[in-house]
């Protein structure tokens, strides 16, 4: 599983070195404790580079779709999947019993999963993508 949690963060430092407070996406030691996400920041700005990189994520098909969202103001990007974005989750964003009460346990869990199951192939199909290696 740790292999999963950092995969698309090793990926991406491939594509351009990148600095960033964490590399995992989840916590090993409670899947369900907060939605599966990525904050990176590239240490070279580069426009063209987040562009193929939207682009890149946006064309990929999963199990559930997956956004880059960049913050004005900020130079972090967070990679997250699309459902978890459209909930205002002001402070609340690790706050597991949170999302509970907004999706029901079942379902949050069957989110979770879904972009855990997601992730390897999200950075396989940015690898391939992006570094067109195979």
């Amino acid at each position: 599983m740790e292999e999963i949690n950092t995969i698309i963060f090793e990926i991406l430092n491939e594509v351009s070195p990148i600095r960033t407070t964490r590399a995992s996406m989840f916590s090993p030691d409670d899947l369900y404790g907060h939605p599966p996400f990525l904050r990176f920041g590239f240490v070279l700005k580069n426009k063209e580079l987040m562009s193929i990189l939207q682009n890149t994520v946006d064309q990929f098909k999963g199990n559930l779709v997956w956004l880059i969202i960049m913050k004005n103001g900020s130079e972090n990007c967070i990679l997250i999947p699309r459902v978890f974005k459209e909930i205002q989750f002001e402070n609340q964003f690790y706050k597991k019993d949170f999302w509970i009460k907004q999706f029901g346990e079942n379902i949050y869990k069957r989110y979770v999963d879904a972009a855990i199951e997601d992730i390897p192939e999200l950075a396989e199909y940015i690898k391939t993508t992006i570094l067109n290696v195979s």
